[in-house]
């Protein structure tokens, strides 16, 4: 733009000298406003990395006395004979597993929110996870009388995926599907192969259908938004948090999958999930299936360290682990934990079971001390961390500092069998 030229009584450019002050000025609102916008992004960072820490603490103060009830209750169920006692521990249970279900959709909405949500990837069996899942609401789709129907047609079974959140997707579908799904009616589902054209790579594609009560097309647009329900709890005396489709849309998202629904008030509803997932290779099949295979151990006479400041849940793993045939001994912190291995002689413990938060010395603290040891035999002793922090980076900070597995609680002591069966038999 050409800016005519009106000069002072000294000659000097008037219009010019404006025209800069002008410039100047519309410059410094421009950075104020972008300092302003700064500011609050930085003010909202900080805001949802406080909630974020909050839930985090939040979580592993509630598993802790999660781990007693649940804990407690499976110990009692050994005991019970009465038909009505039965019935109330099997209450006890199921409402336990729902609280827990409602906290860990709460966290990992908090972790989608907060950008740090990432895949866990690892060897697996297409058909398995479905068979997990579905053997967990086994008894409630007995109870009423729902058939539960699983079908598997593909090619190539093996493959890696996060199957912690595949088991999360596959988990809220079918619960969804049983609770929905009146006394008598079915669900059934069906995973299956598509054509894929990537090299390494297959398709696969899980229906999870139902003859439930189904949903209205003008509420299916909002079904994957967040606290979204067509009935809430009140009016459908169903429990839930309205966060469990998030959760499936933003775990299918991170797998660069897809997913739709179809459905009709009364007659039921159709979700229908597709995903790619890279093909494992022969050797990493052939590793999984040997290791699969040399789990069958003894446990009479193996000896455990248990490092668990919790009294009710030293009580209770301490129990569990002496009726599958250990020996257990029982100590508060790591440094009591530490310095039992450095005081009894090698190999005088099989494995440790390590919680993580504990005072004096925390459990990754208590494993860096261990694995410096000058003896190989008590430096390299297996280690699990036990611990209510259940998040990928807390696993990631096990593996770091040469943990060997890593157990969340309220601890599947099923599961726990699991994984001492595979570290003991290396």
């Amino acid at each position: 733009m050409i800016v005519p030229q009106k000069y002072d009584e000294n000659g000097r450019v008037v219009s010019v000298l404006l025209a800069n002050r002008d410039f100047t000025e519309e410059k410094k609102r421009e950075l104020e406003q972008e300092e302003a916008l700064r500011q609050e992004k930085v003010k909202a960072e900080k805001a949802n990395e406080a909630k974020s820490i909050f839930l985090f603490n939040m979580s592993h103060d509630i598993r802790t006395p999660m781990n007693a009830i649940v804990g407690y209750s499976q110990l009692m169920k050994k005991e019970l004979t009465n038909p009505k006692l039965i019935h109330y521990q099997e209450m006890i249970e199921q409402s336990s597993q729902l609280l827990l279900s409602i906290i860990n959709n709460v966290l990992d909405m908090a972790r989608v929110e907060s950008g740090k949500m990432e895949l866990d990837e690892n060897y697996e069996v297409i058909g398995n996870i479905s068979q997990l899942v579905c053997s967990a609401f086994a008894a409630e789709a007995s109870r009423k009388n729902i058939e539960l129907n699983i079908i598997v047609n593909v090619e190539h079974k093996h493959i890696i995926v996060d199957s912690t959140k595949m088991q999360e997707i596959l988990s809220n579908l079918i619960s969804n599907a049983i609770k929905y799904t009146s006394a008598g009616g079915k669900v059934t589902i069906d995973t299956k192969e598509l054509p894929y054209d990537k090299e390494g790579y297959v398709l696969i594609q899980t229906k999870v259908s139902d003859t439930g009560i189904g949903m209205s097309e003008e509420f299916l647009p909002s079904l994957f938004e967040l606290f979204t329900r067509e009935r809430n709890t009140t009016l459908s005396k169903i429990p839930g948090t309205g966060l469990g489709m998030a959760i499936v849309k933003n775990f299918v998202d991170l797998m660069n999958g897809s997913i739709e629904v179809e459905s009709e008030l009364g007659k039921g509803s159709t979700f229908t999930i597709t995903i790619p997932h890279k093909i494992a290779n022969k050797d990493y099949t052939n590793r999984n299936i040997k290791d699969s295979n040399e789990c069958d151990i003894d446990f009479m006479g193996k000896r455990i360290l248990l490092a668990e400041d919790n009294e009710l849940n030293a009580e209770i793993t301490t129990t569990i682990l002496s009726e599958m045939g250990f020996e257990v001994k029982a100590v508060e912190d790591g440094i009591l934990c530490v310095n039992e291995i450095q005081h009894q002689p090698a190999n005088t413990y099989d494995l440790i079971l390590m919680d993580i938060q504990m005072p004096n010395m925390d459990g990754y603290k208590a494993t860096h001390c261990i694995r410096r040891l000058l003896q190989p035999e008590k430096a390299n002793i297996p280690i699990i961390a036990m611990s209510a922090n259940a998040f990928e980076e807390d696993k990631k900070k096990a593996f770091d500092v040469k943990m060997n597995d890593y157990i969340t609680k309220p601890i599947d002591f099923q599961k726990m069998e699991e994984v001492l069966k595979h570290i003991l038999s290396k």
